[in-house]
């Protein structure tokens, strides 16, 4: 015959083991069954076209898909110079960029050009993309997921004639 302390502790035990399973299934049920397709990540990372170094505290301007405006409130670079972007998987897989206190080094002169190149959503998630870097000789290898924009902090004259 088991004495009062062997029956508690069985009993404990009992109520833990049906504390567990109810968690789990709960949990379990928690999770919401979608078709809708979830929005695809990829790492906007912003470099100093002279030395490599990452931009942090930038607000630049994106626009994704056919968007005519950027994104609203800006979103702003870390301290790795990155920015992760939720990207829609529905209407065009496509994203543009320009600057904002920053100069683009993706062509010579402080140009609004930047905001009409378009970089490929897919392509960006199997290759990575490396923009051009007009600004200096640093230039990073390509990574999935990942697309890379050179930048350069603005002279005074470009201050100045803002």
């Amino acid at each position: 015959m088991a004495n009062s302390s062997e029956v508690r502790n069985r009993g404990l035990i009992l109520c833990l083991l049906a504390a567990l399973n109810l968690l789990s299934c709960t949990r379990a049920g928690a999770q919401p069954q979608s078709n809708e397709p979830r929005p695809t990540r990829i790492v906007l990372k912003i470099l100093n076209g002279k030395t490599g170094w990452p931009i942090w505290a930038e607000l630049p301007n994106v626009w994704i898909g056919a968007a005519t405006s950027p994104l609203d409130p800006s979103l702003k670079t870390n301290w790795r110079g990155e920015i992760k972007l939720n990207v829609p998987t529905i209407g065009p897989r496509e994203l543009r960029f320009l600057p904002n206190w920053y100069a683009d080094c993706r062509s010579f002169g402080d140009q609004i050009v930047g905001s009409k190149l378009k970089y490929s959503v897919d392509e960006i998630l199997e290759n990575g993309i490396v923009a051009e870097n007009v600004c200096g000789k640093k230039r990073a290898k390509p990574t999935p997921g990942v697309l890379i924009l050179y930048v350069r902090p603005r002279t005074w004259l470009e201050i100045i004639a803002l």
